[in-house]
């Protein structure tokens, strides 16, 4: 099978090798856990380390503020996006009718997000940047403009398939509010064909954090739990085995 690596030392080594390639994964966790900073390394390093272009939908953050957030680990996005090797799709600010100046975003898009004309403006996106990456941040953030939760588990399975169809290996970002939880709405993990369940959790006065890949279709992986951290150089998961 071939793989696609996740440029996150450790972690391919618990899946087998890397993603299957062309596969659609949820990337699931609590807050702070580290899933924005896993799935913009998976860009990044696809970018500088394997030759594969990218591309970015932001749901919710202004694309502004995650390429600042990203220099702190000396990834300088806005230098990848003037080399057509990685697309930033903002969502985020059609969605609270705020002007923007980026080059990729959805525009008079009214009241409510239209899911068929942003999974075309993706299609082309991806095209025009030959992306074979693409990361979709975050499902909770389709309920701020879909009418009910029925629309968002149509929306993640249009998504799902979508991404699956353009056979580009993709990650879906979700949260989840309990550590006992695997996803916020808890239908996301279905729809999806690998799970990586990442957690932020209290030990001996500490917060540390873990990461799991649940399931992941077409590939034999671990089910254990292992730590991880998140160093100046983007994430490390210990995977060595005990």
């Amino acid at each position: 099978m071939e793989r696609t690596k996740s440029g996150v030392p450790g972690f391919d080594e618990i899946i087998g090798g890397g993603f299957p390639k062309g596969t659609c994964c949820l990337i699931t966790g609590t807050a702070g856990s580290g899933k924005t900073t896993f799935a913009v390394q998976f860009l990044y390093r696809g970018i500088t380390e394997f030759g594969e272009n990218g591309v970015y939908v932001s749901l919710e953050e202004r694309p502004k503020d995650l390429r600042q957030e990203m220099i702190n680990f000396g990834w300088d996005l806005g230098k990848m996006e003037k080399e057509k090797k990685l697309a930033i799709i903002d969502v985020g600010s059609a969605r609270e009718s705020i002007k923007t100046n980026e080059q990729y975003s959805l525009k008079n898009m009214g009241a409510r997000l239209n899911i068929s004309a942003l999974s075309a403006h993706i299609f082309e996106v991806c095209r025009e940047v030959k992306a074979q990456r693409i990361v979709i941040d975050s499902i909770p953030s389709l309920q701020l403009r879909l009418k009910d939760e029925a629309e968002v588990r149509r929306a993640t399975s249009l998504f799902s398939n979508l991404l699956l169809e353009m056979e580009r290996t993709s990650l879906m970002i979700t949260e989840i509010a309990d550590t006992h939880d695997v996803s916020r709405y808890g239908f996301e993990e279905y729809v999806t064909r690998g799970v990586v369940v990442m957690r932020l959790i209290p030990q001996y006065g500490e917060l540390k954090r873990t990461i799991q890949a649940m399931k992941m279709r077409g590939t034999h992986h671990s089910t254990r739990t292992y730590p991880m951290e998140i160093s100046s150089n983007g994430i490390v998961v210990h995977s060595q085995k005990p």
